[in-house]
């Protein structure tokens, strides 16, 4: 009788790891940017959760991930409904152990994402898992939210077919044997985020150098909260961190010389804030990824960084070209394919570079 009664807890009650940027507000857990999530040694028969979420009309609703194991594919899947709903999770006849991860796997600019209960048997218990020994932060556009890399070339982009895990940055994490945490938004820029070929003014409504300082710009607007949380970059001290921004400035800056010097300008000064919060911290810049038209730029910046700051722990790395044997994403995005080739390449250019050697 007892396996049939159920007790329900607040996550912060519970002993449970979190990465990437998640937030405790009023009882609840947020995961905030794609692929946050929490995990747990879990010992019981049923677990259920229940979920919050507002925002994305149809196609662009939030969506996460179940992970049993070591399972490479989510045993659920789930789209979330507007509002508090209660979803199934993990279940067993009898009681089992499993280590169970609970992903975001949409970003939070279409929909947010909270955990007001998890619900499990009476008898069920719940212990933290252990953390890798390092991790890299990965600040990003579309590309590095896996935007649309489930998808294909001829469909447009749902939320239901990006997948952060399976990024070049989470999967570069992997290769790596390193945690991550990913802080992206599809389209953003540092002067511009993206316009058509036909606009000429830029898109500042949201830009990265703006956003990225706080805990999730988007969630404290959508929710009225003031004033809006700056983040303690200490919380996740990432060991490395990845910039790929440029792409989205490119639709924008064109050829135009003007425009591409003030894009300089703006990465170097959007560079020198990011070596004030992550202090003796690698900091790698990459290009390329689906456009090449700005890596002189970037690797400019760069340099200014590298001999006028004195700063060695700069540097750049641009992507390989994308072969037509890649195939697409869904909106011209990079495929699966294409993800792993770039995820190979960046943990190959670390361990080379032997940037996380010394790092116990």
């Amino acid at each position: 009788m007892s396996e049939r009664i159920k007790k329900e807890y607040f996550p912060e009650e519970l002993s449970i790891r979190l990465s990437g940027r998640t937030l405790y507000r009023d009882n609840a857990l947020y995961l905030l940017h794609g692929a946050s999530f929490l995990e747990f040694e879990f010992e019981g028969r049923l677990l259920e959760a229940e979920l919050e979420s507002e925002g994305g009309k149809e196609d662009y609703q939030a969506w996460i991930g179940v992970y049993a194991d070591d399972m490479e594919n989510p045993c659920r899947r789930i789209k979330l409904k507007g509002g508090r709903q209660r979803y199934p999770l993990w279940e067993s006849d009898k009681t089992e152990k499993a280590r169970i991860r609970i992903v975001k796997l949409s970003e939070s600019q279409y929909a947010y994402t909270a955990i007001n209960k998890l619900i499990m048997n009476e008898k069920a218990q719940v212990h933290k898992t252990p953390g890798k020994k390092k991790r890299i932060e990965v600040i990003g556009d579309s590309i590095t939210c896996g935007f649309g890399n489930e998808g294909k070339a001829e469909e447009v982009f749902k939320t239901g077919t990006e997948n952060p895990l399976r990024a070049y940055g989470a999967l570069a994490a992997e290769k790596l044997d390193c945690d991550f945490t990913l802080a992206a938004w599809s389209g953003i820029g540092i002067i511009s985020s993206w316009i058509p070929p036909e606009e000429e003014e830029p898109n500042t409504k949201v830009l990265a150098p703006v956003i990225y300082p706080y805990v999730d710009y988007g969630l404290f607007h959508r929710k009225g909260w003031v004033p809006n949380e700056l983040y303690d970059y200490e919380r996740d001290n990432c060991d490395v961190l990845v910039l790929n921004l440029g792409t989205n400035d490119a639709s924008y800056t064109r050829e135009d010389a003007e425009r591409r010097k003030a894009f300089q300008t703006a990465y170097l000064e959007f560079l020198r804030y990011l070596r004030i919060t992550h202090k003796n911290k690698p900091i790698i810049c990459t290009s390329n990824a689906l456009t090449d038209l700005l890596n002189p730029e970037i690797e400019a910046a760069v340099e200014t960084m590298r001999k006028e700051e004195q700063d060695g722990l700069i540097f750049h790395m641009a992507f390989s070209q994308q072969e037509a044997e890649d195939g697409e994403g869904a909106v011209g995005h990079p495929s699966l394919i294409r993800h792993e080739k770039m995820a190979e390449q960046l943990a190959d250019w670390i361990r080379r570079k032997g940037i996380l050697s010394d790092i116990s």
